[in-house]
């Protein structure tokens, strides 16, 4: 009754957890949907309008009298939250961020309380005296034109919005008003799209509470299990703990599904998708955990239900039903292999970890999710060779496991179930671990043999997603080229349609150019001059442009065809048969006249609508072959750009027209020609060159197209397995410090071997990660000192070629914006970098990269620290990291001097594209460094254990040779030859050893002679019995005779009676002992000498000390004539003396053979012990000499008479250290040859 009490409160907790997590469900699901709170955010802002007024009264607008003093308040109020404007009149002339794209905007437009700017929207506090104006700005959206990874519409954390809320100014239907402090409207917020509903705290309870009954549901079936274990029902209940366990865990998390796992990335399909039962990377990892638990508890609690008796045709049954056990496994490592195989098949990403900064919650769950499926084929075969091992020879079961091998080889046709693995291999390498490792008897495995089953699963595993990442990779490749191979044989450049969308509309509204365009002469190289000024420069540098202006009557000469025609039928024509629309733009063009290099063709009319006027602009675009230019920042690519590039990502490329090299791009240097690599019409073919993997495909006669990338090198294998042996490792300790905790229990109480491989580990380690900050740290510092080093001779550089190209006056009386736009990008280009100048009031005037100011990603104003440093102190130039959006890079400022050194304005040199490469170098270095140290790491843990155990070694031989000391026999001294501290202690034990052999030696002689002493004191009072009374009676027998005592002869007569009496118990005393010291007689009897060595053999193995093995030669029956009772007894000492024989530190092995000779039956009992010292080998026959501290010395001596009284013999062989063989031979009783089975 009180055992099933036990289950009552875990039970009744698991019903009240599972019934309260649905009832808050349905709770939840009744509550009403929102998706913000109102309030909140009310209460935010206004919280933030409030904060915004504080700061604005803190600036004294009646003293700023100076723009000095305006400055110097402004850098006095430090970094704070709120941007700030100051306009004196309707100049700008104060800011603390050059983030805000205000050029053009009438100041009172930011009197309003919300304003909406090209890069978000902002909440505004104003404040005015006299004509000067204070603006602060806090952002309450950020809204680009375009996203990407760096630029990302939303709202900031405080607020609590999703990026789908839009803001309305005017008050609407299906809006959500927020009002000021006091009331007054300010605008409205706009649920976007179809929001899903965000998590409450119900609902999060609830799914808590049915993950916690699914726990406490494991608890209650796991000592449900260990109960049922006890009393020998462990195998009904595994199976009916798996399968109530394997229901409500599917039930739950599958069909009822745990709403928290739905929001997380890892249960989303981006990363892992596959079937209904593997729809994420979660899930999968969640079918791991259940085969896990349940291998953990096959091998705690699963035992074979039936026993085996000891005969031949059970060790037959027992190899086949090991047999079964292993096909099992070995069927569920083909299950698991599958499973790795439909991870790597339907993962998104790299499958190996090569690089450790890319580690991330993906990979980790990845790598856990493998561990656990790999454990659980582990925890099974430790199972079934525990069981086995217990009573089959370890070179049998490792029998039955090649043959379980072969088995499935020929099932499956190879050594794995894919092409990617040699999975029966590894089910061969990791049976042989587990076969021949010695056990720890409280936790099992070792470290070592963990150490060893680490390495297999990460030889395994990495052989298979190694593969597999090659094959996957060529098979996107193949893909990715079908895909992209009408792009690539267009040859688009995706940043140039970017720009032409841009541009277009400008180039259309150019008064300039229509100004240009209505001269009754057109001039096409004045509007060629205009364009490459104003709209041309800088990334078109990669294109070689022409233009033609015509009007619809004008003629062109077209030399290829030497033929003149009409302009406009010309090119309307040939926009028709080659023209491609290309994404966002409207005039310009893609063509595809498959002349090897990226063609656009642009048409502008103008005045259309006047037929005596009307001209157009074509205009035509050929990239350069070969052209390496300044790059394109990522913060001016949108997603949608950036995926198209990113399609290319990793690859290099190259297009061959006619055989001949039109295109390429990427590190790989190709060959000129296409018949170097061998291309096959209408074919993908895979080739290698050197350290690099192509794909060659020629869709047609005169097109060939490479798509390229880097096979993985011996360093990148070599740190993929790696990092997979590092993650085994460390789970596979984790697991023996569980095990040896559940067995133990924890415990802070380490040995010394453990205290000094804690300490090196420790000391090592934190070398390590010291000295590995310390190189990361140095090798960044040195590589911004390079680059700033780098930027510092750059700016020389270009103040030097601003002096040439714009004068020496400076930007404030230099060429018009958009012609010093043109010089800058052509600097830029030159020096590989961007440039903004700003003039000494700190506007902007002119910059390489207009488009980032276009487009409302940065203000024209400059960095307000560096203004004010450059400005108003001494500085000569300012080094500053800025931001815009997600994306921080390196700017530096320099002032701009006049001959007379005036200061004339400022130059900016953001590091934009150079940054990347500085992020990319930097990366690489410490990637390379990471990977070294954590590899260097793990050795040096490796070298400590090893250092720490060679240490300790001599402590703990000397523990084990003291644990072993006995009195009653000879111990064993200890060979260690180092003369130290730990020699000492040696000496000391040795001299402890030969000590006590000596006492040991007199304690024994010193008890035998108590013993005979005792045995003549016994004698001597039995003899002394009879003789008192004897006496008396002599004496009785003289006083009547001095007496003269008349009836004499009587007297006599009583005195002879009772001597004769005494002499009579005297000589039956004397008879006893005689019989004593007398062997008792023997019983010739027919004997079945197999039955006695059988009784033997059975008494001794029940003890189960060591293994005793029969090997009968001489048939089933082997009758000899002896005495049965002294035969056995000649045997139980024969075995127990080879028993006693073998040191505790070696594992026993007893052989007993039986063999005929010449008529003679010759029994062998052979073992593994210390063998008969050289000293006592004559003597050991011999009565009352012993060897050991306790018995008589008689059991040998006794042996040797009953068998030569059977008229036999017996003899010995010994090797010290080897063991020895005593031999006993009998002769045949008639007829007692019986023959062989």
């Amino acid at each position: 009754m009180r055992k099933s009490r036990f289950y009552y409160f875990p039970l009744i907790l698991f019903l009240l957890l599972l019934a309260g997590g649905y009832g808050l469900r349905v709770l939840d699901s009744r509550l009403p949907a929102t998706e913000f709170s109102v309030k909140r955010v009310e209460r935010v802002v206004q919280n933030v309008r409030a904060e915004m007024k504080d700061f604005i009264d803190q600036i004294p607008l009646s003293s700023l009298i100076s723009h000095r003093q305006m400055w110097q308040s402004i850098d006095s109020l430090g970094k704070k939250p709120f941007k700030l404007l100051i306009y004196q009149g309707y100049e700008l002339v104060g800011w603390n961020s050059h983030l805000l794209p205000v050029d053009g905007i009438n100041p009172h437009y930011f009197k309003q309380d919300l304003v909406r700017l090209e890069n978000g929207w902002y909440l505004t506090m104003s404040k005015q005296e006299g004509d000067i104006l204070i603006v602060a700005f806090s952002l309450l959206r950020a809204e680009y034109l375009y996203q990407n990874q760096f630029l990302k519409n939303g709202y900031p954390k405080e607020y609590g919005l999703d990026a789908a809320v839009m803001i309305s100014r005017e008050a609407i239907q299906n809006g959500f008003a927020i009002n000021d402090a006091d009331g007054d409207y300010l605008f409205s917020l706009i649920p976007g799209g179809t929001l899903a509903k965000k998590a409450s705290v119900v609902s999060i309870v609830s799914d808590i509470f049915i993950l916690l009954s699914l726990a406490v549901l494991w608890i209650l079936l796991y000592y449900f299990q260990k109960r049922q274990f006890r009393v020998r029902r462990g195998v009904l209940a595994f199976l009916s703990s798996s399968v109530v366990f394997s229901f409500f865990y599917y039930m739950l998390i599958w069909k009822s599904g745990i709403h928290l796992f739905d929001r997380a990335g890892l249960f989303s399909p981006e990363h892992f998708a596959m079937s209904e039962l593997l729809p994420s990377l979660g899930h999968f990892m969640l079918i791991s955990l259940l085969l896990f638990s349940l291998s953990f508890w096959f091998l705690k609690f699963f035992r074979l239900p039936i026993t085996f008796k000891e005969d031949k045709h059970s060790r037959l049954r027992q190899m086949a039903l090991l047999f079964l056990f292993l096909l099992g496994a070995s069927f569920y490592l083909v299950f698991i292999s599958k499973l790795f195989y439909m991870l790597a098949q339907h993962s998104s990403g790299d499958l190996v970890l090569i690089k450790i900064i890319e580690l991330d919650a993906v990979v980790i769950v990845r790598y856990l999710s493998i561990s656990l499926l790999l454990l659980s084929f582990l925890f099974i075969m430790e199972r079934i060779c525990l069981r086995f091992l217990i009573s089959l020879p370890r070179w049998q079961v490792f029998a039955v496991v090649a043959f379980v091998v072969l088995a499935n080889i020929f099932l499956f046709k190879g050594l794995g179930v894919g092409d990617s693995d040699w999975a029966f291999l590894f089910f061969l390498a990791i049976a042989a671990v587990l076969i021949f490792s010695r056990r720890n008897p409280e936790s099992g495995l070792s470290y070592s043999s963990f150490s060893w089953i680490a390495a297999l699963f990460a030889i395994y595993v990495g052989m298979v997603f190694m593969d597999m990442t090659i094959r996957k990779e060529e098979s996107n490749r193949e893909f990715l080229l079908e895909n992209l191979s009408f792009q690539l044989m267009r040859d688009e450049d995706p940043i140039a349609e970017i720009y032409l969308s841009e541009i277009e509309k400008q180039i259309s509204n150019d008064v300039t150019l229509m100004r240009l365009m209505a001269q009754p002469e057109i001039d096409a190289d004045i509007i060629r001059n205009h364009l490459m000024k104003f709209y041309f420069y800088g990334y078109w540098g990669r294109f070689d442009m022409q233009i033609i202006p015509c009007w619809p009557q004008g003629d062109l000469y077209i030399e290829e065809a030497n033929e003149l025609r009409n302009c406009y039928s010309y090119f309307f024509e040939m926009l028709e048969n080659y023209g491609y629309a290309i994404n966002g733009s409207t005039y310009f063009h893609y063509l595809d006249n498959n002349n090897g290099r990226v063609s656009y063709f642009g048409i502008f009319r103008f005045f259309p609508n006047d037929a005596a006027r009307e001209t157009s602009l074509f205009i035509e675009l050929h990239s350069k072959p070969f052209f390496e230019g300044l790059g394109y920042p990522e913060l001016l690519v949108s997603d949608r750009d950036r995926t198209r590039m990113g399609l290319l990502y990793r690859y290099s490329h190259a297009k061959y027209l006619n055989g001949r090299l039109v295109k390429r791009s990427g590190e790989f240097i190709y060959k000129s020609d296409a018949s170097h690599y061998k291309p096959v019409l209408h074919s993908k073919v895979f080739l290698k060159e050197g350290a690099y993997s192509h794909l060659v495909y020629q869709p047609s006669a005169d097109v060939t197209i490479l798509l390229s990338r880097e096979d993985y090198s011996v360093y990148d294998v070599f740190m993929a397995f790696s990092l997979f042996f590092l993650f085994f490792f460390l789970l596979n300790g984790i697991i023996v410090l569980l095990l040896q905790w559940q067995s133990k229990g924890f415990s802070f109480n380490l040995s010394i071997q453990k205290r000094i491989q804690t300490a090196f580990i420790a000391v090592l380690l934190i070398m390590l990660v010291v000295v590995a900050i310390g190189t990361v740290y140095y090798t960044v510092n040195q590589f911004h000192q390079k680059h700033l080093e780098l930027l510092e001779s750059k700016v020389q550089s270009i103040l030097l070629e601003l002096e040439y190209k714009i004068g020496i006056d400076g930007p404030e009386t230099s060429s018009p914006e958009g012609y010093l736009n043109y010089q800058l990008q052509m600097i830029s280009n030159v020096f590989y970098c961007d440039i903004n100048l700003f003039g000494v009031d700190g506007n902007l005037i002119g910059t390489s990269r207009p488009e980032l100011f276009r487009n409302g990603l940065a203000g024209n104003q400059i960095n307000p620290e560096a203004y004010y440093n450059l400005a108003y102190t001494e500085a000569v130039s300012h080094l500053d990291e800025e931001q815009i959006g997600g994306l921080s890079y390196i700017s530096f400022y320099v002032p701009l001097l006049g001959n007379d050194s005036r200061l004339t304005g400022f130059l900016n040199l953001p590091y934009f594209v150079g940054n990347n490469e500085l992020r990319d170098e930097i990366s690489s270095v410490i990637v390379t460094i990471v990977n070294f140290y954590i590899i260097f790491s793990f050795l040096a843990v490796i070298l400590a254990v090893f250092l720490s155990r060679q240490i300790t070694r001599p402590l703990l031989l000397l523990q084990n040779k003291i644990s072993q000391i006995k009195l009653d026999r000879l111990n064993e001294k200890i060979d260690y030859k180092a003369e130290d501290e730990i020699g000492e202690l040696v000496a000391e034990y040795n001299w402890m050893v030969d000590e006590l052999t000596i006492s040991a030696g007199k304690l024994a002689k010193t008890e035998r002679d108590l013993a005979w002493r005792e045995m003549a004191k016994q004698i001597a009072h039995e003899i002394k019995n009879p003789l008192t009374p004897m006496k008396l009676s002599v004496q009785y027998l003289q006083r009547a005779w001095n007496d003269k005592v008349e009836d004499f002869d009587s007297y006599l007569q009583r005195v002879t009676q009772t001597l004769i009496e005494q002499i009579n118990s005297l000589s039956s005393i004397a008879s006893e002992f005689s019989k004593f010291a007398q062997m008792p007689v023997a019983k010739a009897e027919e004997v079945n000498l197999i039955d006695k060595i059988e009784n033997c053999r059975t008494l001794f193995g029940e003890a189960g000390e060591v293994p005793i093995a029969l090997h009968n030669h001489a048939g089933n029956a082997v009758m000899v004539k002896a005495d049965g009772e002294q035969l056995l007894g000649v045997f139980n000492n024969l075995i127990k003396n080879a028993i006693q024989s073998i040191p505790n530190t070696r594992k026993g092995k007893i052989d007993i053979s039986v063999n005929t000779s010449d008529g003679k039956v010759i029994v062998a009992v052979k073992d593994n012990g210390k063998g008969v010292p050289e000293a006592i080998r004559d003597n050991l026959f011999v009565p009352s000499f012993t060897t050991k501290t306790g018995g008589m010395g008689l059991g040998l001596a006794i042996t040797r008479r009953v068998v030569e009284n059977a008229g036999g013999r017996i003899w010995f062989d010994t090797q010290e250290d080897r063991g020895s063989v005593f031999y006993v031979e009998l002769p045949y009783a008639a007829g007692g040859i019986s023959s062989l089975e």
